[in-house]
């Protein structure tokens, strides 16, 4: 483990990017900035309470600046991992906003977007990854631990994905399908995204399901086959799984091509949704009806399956270099992380760079932008976009904390 370099990570969600921390926990101490509007933040901290070396604040300018004083008198450098994909204005600010503290702060050697999903999935550039399976980098590593036991004889596993009240082409979104995934008589177990499960909390503001996926996972959660949230690792659940159902807009399926036993993936797309350039397609059985899924599952069962996935590790392998569980310390060399920097601890002028960040911000200012900020609630960001705007940067620029 590095003693001389921390990551500062803005965390949006709950559990989904649990795996991602863990990952890269294994090579540096990791302080979560958890956004006030974030509903999940005492889940987060719970779930990292006895963790040695990851630490979780409440995100504001103030907490992340008293951190990088601390980080600077301990002469560490810092690496911010960007959780949300750039794909989208929240990882697009966020981008701008540490940049924008980059500036000032010199001991920030890099503002990365960690590509925390792989091919396949349209949410991350497949470009920013380095090649390097970091969605595999815990799996690895821990695959082997007492702790991570699971029943080895469920030959079916069920990933769905999620999708969005203006484009409903998830799985999720199929009544008629997660009916009779529900309806399962064999041994099966289901794995949910972990954004879905927001219909238990508050809704996150940034996770948009639609409100027919949220009656669909309320349905789902129905059945005892079920995951419960606290399971992270998807992984290591496919790795022992003979047939995966899931989206085709999705890493699942993807990743489902490493391991090297022929598998049956049977992924789930819309007819409008097919995109003849997806070279992953070649591996998989494709469905958008019950009808199909019972067809697809009845050959399996009786053994008549085609299995499309015999050179599927090699496939993979022209994407993304074979894991390990050491990707992390693979991307620092290839970020430059560990390279002595000079001249990168000095004091640094708090309130220039909250003016800094005013000046950045607050033209045009929206409500994705009050979201980046992470200054306020969901309900505080409501009340405030109906009021001043300028009451915003008033907060940004008045509460100063004592240093």
């Amino acid at each position: 483990m590095s003693n001389n370099l921390t990551f500062f990570v803005p965390y949006h969600t709950g559990y989904a990017h649990i795996e991602m921390i863990l990952s890269f926990a294994s090579f540096a101490d990791v302080h979560l900035f958890v956004y006030k509007w974030n509903p999940a933040q005492q889940l987060v901290r719970d779930y990292f309470s006895k963790s040695n070396h990851i630490q979780v604040h409440e995100f504001s300018i103030d907490s992340i600046l008293a951190e990088l004083i601390i980080q600077e008198e301990q002469q560490h450098q810092v690496v911010v991992l960007l959780t949300a994909s750039i794909n989208y204005s929240l990882g697009q600010l966020q981008l701008r906003f540490f940049c924008s503290i980059q500036k000032n702060v010199p001991s920030i050697i890099d503002v990365y977007s960690t590509g925390h999903c792989m091919y396949g999935c349209q949410s991350c550039a497949h470009a920013y990854s380095h090649r390097l399976p970091i969605t595999f980098t815990n799996y690895m590593r821990t695959k082997h631990l007492s702790s991570t036991e699971i029943d080895k004889n469920i030959e079916v596993v069920i990933c769905p994905s999620f999708s969005s009240e203006e484009a409903p082409f998830s799985l999720l979104s199929n009544q008629k399908i997660v009916e009779q995934i529900v309806a399962f008589s064999f041994p099966h177990i289901i794995k949910l995204h972990p954004s879905t499960y927001q219909t238990k909390n508050d809704d996150n503001p940034l996770v948009s399901l639609s409100k027919l996926e949220q009656d669909h996972v309320c349905h789902f959660l129905t059945s005892k086959n079920v995951l419960p949230d606290t399971q992270t690792n998807t992984l290591k659940y496919i790795e022992h799984a003979r047939v995966i159902i899931c989206d085709s807009d999705s890493s699942i399926p993807f990743e489902a091509l490493y391991f090297n036993n022929q598998k049956h993936i049977l992924v789930y797309e819309m007819p409008e949704k097919h995109n003849k350039d997806d070279d992953r397609q070649t591996y998989f059985h494709s469905f958008h009806t019950p009808q199909q899924l019972t067809n697809l599952l009845e050959c399996y069962f009786a053994g008549n399956l085609e299995c499309k996935t015999e050179h599927s590790h090699e496939f993979f392998l022209k994407k993304y270099d074979e894991p390990d569980g050491k990707e992390i310390e693979r991307l620092a060399d290839a970020r430059h992380w560990m390279t002595k920097h000079n001249n990168l601890h000095k004091n640094f002028d708090i309130e220039k760079i909250k003016q800094d960040i005013k000046d950045q911000f607050q033209s045009p200012l929206t409500q994705m932008t009050l979201y980046a900020l992470g200054e306020h609630t969901s309900a505080q960001i409501d009340e405030l976009w109906y009021a001043d705007m300028n009451d915003v940067f008033n907060v940004l620029l008045n509460n100063i904390d004592s240093f």
